[in-house]
């Protein structure tokens, strides 16, 4: 940034006092370069580079162009003096984004006394917008602090404003226009939080409270390095938390009393939520003492990320800590637990047994600042006794007689059976669709019709449209933006009991506090992963389908009513086939080539996450590939209309892009670890050889030793099965076998589909980014009508998810379409987020919204698909652990509002409405309307709010007779109504129109 020092008989009496409502500046003077040139003593300037010009004004005839290459670097507008708003309570600024893509900017302003030490935080105030795409607003900056997302210098003065800079806070380059500054005295309050918390905690029950931050405790010893201050920014528990700036590493924040947790149990633990406020990464170490400790005792850390919300804990028995997923997965049957722990791996010391009935003293310390930092910042809450999560006991009754969570209570937590038989019909009747949309949820209002896929589709074709966007196109002709979810069916609901008759887990049987006697498979598995290889699983969704819709019929009319009333058109991958027939949304089928009943043995070859690669030479493989294409005919007979596309196989290793070059080229490498001696073992070889042989050394293989560094004395010399490891000059190779043998597998596929379905689109498999290269991705391309990808980020800008695979996609020009992404938290009593977390319900609907905005700006991605329908089991999927807040419905069928009012109105305005009153609408006449036909806005379907666990429940009774005319959510009640509003959620301008 650069730095304009200021005299000091410049700064001292230049103050501009100014009233309410009062402007700053609209850039009218004729130049801004220094103070000799304007009289309003301005300069604008900074490491961004700016202009003052007539484009863009929106008070006068001037405004400032930021033309920003890279985030935080400023534009500075310079008062040489100071603006004294000590009266004012809000700065404006209009912006205008020009850009077809929203962006995201920073505001920042800084005080005179910042000259003293230009790297004082505490003398700066610095908040994020966001600037919709090709838009015209005027922000609110609060001089007095307090936004969501604002970090406000403790020792900011507003009565001596020294300058206001503006930045980007993404990377990617971005040209703004800002004009008329103006400040005034009416306050922006912040939007409220559900009870002043504004992140998850970890769902595990509190055995004794020890803080909850709502005044400084106390017996709070901090060393002299560390600051502490109340604040109501990030929360977990009432309404405020501890700030803790440290200023010195090593320094430490030391609670000294005296607790007595020894009747709490054997395994104990100490938690804490800890918030890393700072730009950098934070190691964090704890150590708790007792009467005896002296202070002597062990030590462990964990790694709190920059922007890290999360809960740690520290074991009172030092048990050993479960840190990877496989470690989870194998000991507990589950992929995540909720909380992280202080582990000795990251930590020193023995541990000393300790004294539980007279604890002394917790201590949490960081280790050395990051580099360049002056402080780093952490926000601590609700520190309290928990069972020790590194113990089997923890998870001991854990899940109730329908599979919830039975440790704590939760918004949307059903209170009982009975009430949960209650849920179905007020449901139904308030379950409506969007009516802007054709029948097959395409735009009556566009036909793209140019380079098409397919020549004669019996269903849906893939077209461009007139200004180069890749368009899906429906039966109609109609474009068609498809927005979906995944795993519609029972199949993934199971979880292992510990029951087997091979070697059972006591542990997993502790679990369940009672298990259903429907839906039980007494011999699942074998399984992915987990304590329990195969025996007894059972579907706690499924029983509760019942008891919620009476049978399965009837959930799958709800199901179906569901996708229309939110706005959803496409059925996602892994539906459950008695679901095609549906008859008003369309949905993708799929198969798997080597898996499935008739299937023929196929030469497997390397390792992967979910398992080797087939041989595509293997004669086999062709013929399975036969039989899942007539499997796919059989299942979609009479539906063909709706079929949108075909997926085959999913997620397949064919090497990580994100790994170093060596490893890249690994399954292409296990080719060669193969005997092909016997042309029968090794087809894909055999096939390697030839390459090798007849396009790349056609002159011999003396070339390849000289390229390899080999010494094989003929082509035959390699056939026999042979390590090799690899080398950058077998790189080019290397490339050339890897996108040959891709070809090979989607040539194949495609061959065996079009035999069967000739005019439905053929999407892929869907790739991993741990599991593609470019080279399979190019080979795909030649291949497949629609390139599918899984995509587990904040968004598919490059910023967020990968810019070389974005150019690639540019380059090859295909349509694409994401096959999986969610977000999950953990205020809906799971135990793990997902892959991609977010911090509540209202984040994850945000973060979705974010997401399909992403796919739907992009020229080439015609549509994405969630990840998925059910939440996962709390207690983990029977078939690898798997144990996510990631359903739009719950375990007990219970819709989650935020999302699904969220995925109405950005659905309902994907081709270009303006939905925003859908989220706003206060009663039900105003939510029936022209844009949706039915009630169910902001409506919860959860009924009663489940008591605290260990609360007599009383008896169940006769819900009051709704009011007519009325719309009834949870148990039958009018009282259920829930307006939640979608706060966050802005109304975006849509490409796809």
């Amino acid at each position: 940034m650069k730095i304009k020092l200021l005299s000091a008989a410049i700064a001292a009496s230049l103050a501009l006092p100014l009233s309410a409502a009062s402007l700053v500046t609209s850039f009218e003077e004729a130049d801004y370069s220094s103070s000799e040139n304007n009289a309003e003593f301005l300069e604008v300037s900074g490491d961004a580079t700016s202009e003052i010009t007539t484009e863009q004004a929106t008070d006068g005839n001037q405004s400032v162009k930021a033309l920003f290459d890279a985030a935080f670097k400023p534009v500075i507008v310079w008062n040489w003096g100071s603006w004294n708003w000590g009266g004012e309570d809000v700065m404006t600024v209009d912006v205008v984004n020009p850009n077809d893509t929203d962006v995201g900017f920073a505001v920042k302003l800084i005080d005179s006394d910042i000259v003293n030490d230009w790297n004082d935080a505490s003398q700066t105030s610095l908040d994020y917008f966001t600037a919709p795409a090709n838009s015209t607003q005027t922000f609110s900056f609060n001089l007095n602090g307090g936004n969501e997302y604002q970090e406000h210098g403790e020792n900011f003065d507003k009565n001596k404003v020294l300058g206001v800079q503006f930045m980007l806070s993404g990377s990617d380059p971005q040209v703004l226009y800002f004009d008329n500054i103006m400040v005034d005295g009416e306050t922006v309050t912040p939007p409220p939080s559900d009870g002043a918390v504004n992140t998850h905690t970890a769902p595990v029950a509190t055995l004794a409270q020890i803080e909850d931050f709502e005044t400084i405790p106390d017996y709070l010893r901090p060393d002299g390095g560390v600051n502490v201050s109340t604040t109501t920014e990030i929360v977990t528990k009432g309404a405020a938390a501890m700030a803790a700036e440290f200023t010195a590493g090593w320094n430490a924040l030391v609670f000294a009393g005296t607790w007595n947790w020894a009747e709490l149990g054997e395994h104990t633990a100490v938690a804490i939520d800890v918030s890393n406020t700072s730009d950098s990464n934070i190691w964090l170490y704890s150590r708790i003492e007792d009467v005896n400790s002296q202070g002597e005792t062990a030590t462990r850390g964990v790694l709190v990320k920059a922007g890290e919300s999360k809960t740690i804990y520290t074991s009172l028995n030092d048990n050993p800590s479960l840190l990877s997923q496989n470690e989870r997965v194998s000991a507990l049957g589950l992929r995540d637990i909720p909380a992280e722990p202080m582990s000795a791996q990251n930590g020193w010391g023995d541990f000393v047994a300790l004294d539980k009935s007279q604890i002394t003293a917790i201590r949490y310390f960081i280790g050395d600042l990051a580099n360049g930092e002056t402080s780093q910042t952490l926000v601590f809450d609700n520190m309290r006794v928990i069972k020790d999560l590194n113990h089997e006991s923890a998870y001991a009754a854990m899940a109730d007689a329908m599979g919830q969570n039975n440790l704590v209570t939760y918004a949307g937590k059903v209170a009982s059976k009975e009430e949960l038989a209650k849920l179905s019909a007020p449901e139904m009747a308030a379950l409506g669709e969007l009516t802007n949309r054709n029948m097959y949820g395409g735009n009556p209002d566009s036909s793209p019709a140019t380079d098409c896929v397919l020549a004669t589709p019996a269903s849906f074709n893939a077209c461009k449209d007139a200004d180069g966007n890749w368009q899906l196109v429906d039966p109609a002709g109609n474009a068609f933006f498809s927005t979906g979810v995944d795993n519609i069916r029972l199949q993934d609901t199971y979880t292992m009991t510990g029951v087997s008759s091979e070697a059972e887990s006591a542990l997993r049987q502790s679990m369940f506090t009672d298990i259903p006697s429907e839906y039980v498979n007494e011999n699942y598995g074998p399984v992915h992963s987990g304590p329990v290889s195969q025996g007894q699983a059972v579907s706690f969704y499924a029983n509760n389908l019942i008891t919620r819709h009476a049978s399965e019929d009837v959930w799958r009319d709800i199901t179906v009513k569901r996708m229309k009333d939110w706005g959803f058109n496409t059925l996602g991958n892994w539906t459950d086939p008695a679901l095609y027939a549906n008859g008003s949304v369309p949905y993708v089928a799929n198969g798997w080539s080597t898996s499935g009943a008739n299937r023929l043995p196929v030469k497997q070859i390397g390792s992967g996450y979910w398992g080797p690669l087939p041989d595509p030479w293997d004669a086999n493989f062709a013929t399975n590939a036969a039989t899942m294409a007539a499997e796919i005919k059989a299942q979609v007979a009479g539906n063909e209309e709706y079929l949108l596309g075909i997926f085959v196989d999913n997620e397949m290793s064919w090497g990580n892009v994100t790994a170093e070059e060596s490893s890249r080229y690994s399954q292409t490498l296990a080719v060669f670890n193969t005997d092909a001696t016997d042309a029968a073992n090794s087809p894909a070889k055999n096939s390697f050889i030839y390459f090798l042989s007849n396009d790349r050394y056609p002159n011999g293989i003396a070339d390849l030793n000289a390229a390899w560094g080999t010494n094989y004395a003929s082509w035959d010399a390699m056939r026999p099965a042979q390590e090799l490891v690899y080398s950058s000059a077998m790189a080019a190779d290397l490339q050339y076998l890897s996108w040959q043998f891709a070809f090979q597998y989607f040539n194949t596929v495609k061959t065996a589909l079009k035999a069967e379905l000739p005019n439905h689109l053929y999407l892929g498999s869907r790739f991993a980014d741990w599991g593609r290269t470019p080279d399979v991705v190019s080979a795909a391309s030649f291949v497949v009508d629609v390139m599918s990808y899984n995509i587990y980020k904040d968004s598919i800008a490059a910023a967020d998810w990968d810019a070389d695979a974005l150019s690639q996609i540019e380059a090859i020009d295909k349509p694409v379409i994401v096959g999986e992404f969610h977000f999950g938290s953990l205020d809906s009593g799971s135990f793990a987020e997902g892959i991609v977390n977010a911090t509540s319900q209202q984040d994850r609907a945000d973060k979705m919204v974010r997401f399909f905005e992403s796919v739907n700006a992009h020229k080439n991605f015609v549509g994405a698909h969630w990840f998925q329908y059910i939440d996962s089991p709390l207690t983990g999927r029977a078939w690898d652990g798997e144990n996510y807040n990631v359903g739009f419905v719950s375990t007990t069928d219970t819709p989650y509002t935020l999302m699904t009012d969220a995925a109405r109105e950005f659905n309902c305005g994907m081709y270009g409405t303006d939905c925003s009153g859908l989220s706003n609408a206060t009663d039900a006449a105003s939510r029936a309307g022209v844009l949706y036909t039915g009630t169910n806005i902001g409506v919860s379907h959860s009924g009663p709010e489940a008591p605290e666990p260990g609360e007599p429940v009383d008896p169940p009774i006769d819900p009051p007779t709704p009011p007519t005319g009325g719309v009834t959510g949870g148990g039958g009640s009018a009282g259920w109504l829930s307006l939640l509003g979608l706060a966050g959620v802005f109304l975006l301008r849509r490409r796809k129109v």
